[in-house]
């Protein structure tokens, strides 16, 4: 595999010995000058072409811009034990596992440029670096085209970088053919590009406390996968930020514009560059208040823009039996409509339409900074709370026909005596027939954090409205047709560690009491993190 570049310096300093950008490449360990936008920092992702070779070796030629011309070949090998060729055993000697193809003085790199491609020779300033004894995959075109969509999206798209892998170019001009033919596999890309180019995207453009000037684009639009690209000046992508609230569907790309703010939060970059990482800064106690300050910035925008642009489609139900197909008003006869002067009264009766909220909450990852109180309830920022107060309270009533329920138990004997018989769990979360009456208790507030990704153990913090001595939490999979129910296991009262009883898709409850926080544990049978939908009941024997 050759991959050669155009249009840079070169690796300059090959006729020197130490710290010169060719040296670092070629000879150097763990070492790098770069620094400000530039790429790695850490010298270590020079080690990917070896990774890619079943030889573990790779040719390196330049052509810099000060006109010098250098070639030379590096294999770095496992290092074993010599044998003797007398005693036919290991000896105290051991291989270095690195050897070079140059000059014998000094290992010196050999004067010229040359190519071990026939079909390629260079005669523009620039490097290639041949990878010999390639793992050629039968996707590796493939892949590698989707990772620099990942990758470089920003870059391609303002015109700084341009790519051809074989046949294929990324290009300003070609990107928008080419990401709609990979965007099955570059579907961050493909949710990126559409923020880039819509005509509705918001462009929020911010000296972002004084370090330098911070460019935001965000389109609200259904379907994207609410996340926020975070890019350095060059269009180079440092990672993918998410936890954003559920009920906004957005894409949103962040760009460090200026090179003091671009320095600033690349000394806490990771090894990987895909990662910020504070603990990593000079100044690590002042950089995660900054990097927090930036995400709560991000959101905030998000969130304005979000309550301005979303507009969500309800259906009302019961609307059905009032409003007939247009069928129905044809009897078969030919008539004709007409404008008449003449008015007619109509009567519109509804039944009453009450909302119930339910919980809308993607999995929250357990590993942020926030900090839990004993009922399990994190204390940090967080998103906020979903839903919207646009219902009744369910108080007592003053008359029989109310539909709240009393708080004091009764004073006479029952119809038949008292009861000896106990709750039995019903089927599919539904009560059994010994239920007299079941009805939705709302839920003030609802947060559900993913405790461990592996196991899908997952904590429900919510809110009852209302007190309810015994009731139980329904789950479900928010799908795009339906809802699909979730089973769940391993239930646990968090604030006691007491074991609650489960019946596929339902979690049993004590003691819910108005406007008190609970926390439950439990895993679920579902391994991928989707939207669910938690209703929250209650019941009478």
């Amino acid at each position: 595999m050759r991959i050669s570049d155009f249009n840079t310096t070169g690796l300059i300093g090959s006729d020197q010995d130490y710290n010169t950008p060719w040296q670092n490449l070629v000879k150097a360990s763990g070492v790098s000058d770069k620094g400000g936008s530039s790429g790695g920092s850490f010298g270590i992702g020079k080690s990917a072409p070896f990774a890619c070779s079943d030889l573990r070796t790779v040719f390196y030629a330049t052509y810099d811009m000060n006109g010098l011309q250098t070639y030379q070949g590096i294999a770095r090998l496992v290092s074993f034990t010599l044998k003797s060729r007398f005693l036919k055993r290991d000896t105290d000697n051991i291989t270095t596992g690195i050897g070079y193809y140059g000059e014998m003085d000094r290992n010196r790199a050999i004067p010229e440029c040359r190519s071990l491609d026939q079909r390629f020779e260079r005669t523009d300033v620039g490097t290639d670096v041949f990878v010999l004894g390639f793992m050629d995959k039968s996707s590796w075109k493939t892949e590698v085209i989707s990772s620099i969509l990942e990758d470089f999206l920003i870059s391609i798209y303002l015109g700084l970088l341009e790519v051809k892998v074989e046949d294929i170019v990324i290009s300003k001009e070609t990107l928008q053919d080419v990401i709609e033919i990979y965007k099955e596999q570059a579907k961050m890309a493909y949710n990126y590009y559409q923020t880039l180019v819509s005509p509705d995207a918001y462009i929020i453009t911010e000296n972002y406390e004084g370090m330098g000037e911070v460019e935001l684009h965000i389109l609200i639009k259904n379907g994207l996968h609410r996340r926020v690209l975070m890019s350095r000046s060059n269009g180079m992508k440092v990672f993918d930020q998410k936890n954003f609230p559920s009920a906004i569907q957005f894409a949103g790309i962040c760009i460090l514009k200026d090179e003091n703010i671009n320095s600033y939060f690349r000394e806490m970059e990771n090894p990987q560059h895909d990662a910020w990482e504070p603990e990593r800064h000079s100044r690590s106690s002042e950089a995660k208040k900054v990097k927090q300050g930036l995400f709560r910035y991000i959101k905030e925008n998000v969130l304005n823009l979000g309550r301005k642009t979303t507009v969500a489609e309800l259906d009302a139900e019961g609307m059905g039996e009032y409003i007939p197909d247009d069928d129905s008003f044809n009897s078969g006869n030919d008539k004709q409509e007409s404008i008449v002067d003449s008015t007619k009264n109509i009567d519109l009766n509804m039944s009453e339409l009450k909302s119930a909220q339910r919980g809308f909450e993607v999995a929250i990852s357990s590993n942020s900074n926030g900090i839990e109180n004993s009922e399990g309830i994190p204390e940090d920022e967080g998103f906020g709370e979903s839903g919207s107060k646009d219902f009744g309270d369910e108080k007592a009533n003053s008359s029989k026909e109310g539909n709240g329920f009393g708080n004091n138990e009764g004073d006479g004997p029952g119809t038949n005596g008292d009861g000896t018989n106990h709750y039995d769990i019903g089927i599919d979360g539904e009560p059994p027939s010994k239920v007299k009456k079941k009805y939705e208790i709302h839920i003030m507030s609802v947060r559900l954090i993913l405790l461990d990704d592996k196991c899908n153990r997952y904590r429900l913090v919510f809110m009852p409205q209302n007190t309810c001595g015994e009731g139980y939490l329904q789950f479900k999979l928010s799908g795009e047709q339906s809802d699909i129910k979730v089973n769940v296991s391993n239930a646990i009262k968090y604030s006691t560690s007491e074991n609650l009883k489960t019946s596929n898709n339902v979690i049993y409850l004590n003691d819910i009491v108005e406007k008190k926080k609970m926390a439950v544990e439990f895993n679920v049978d579902y391994g991928e993190r989707s939207s669910m939908e938690v209703s929250l009941y209650g019941y009478k024997i």
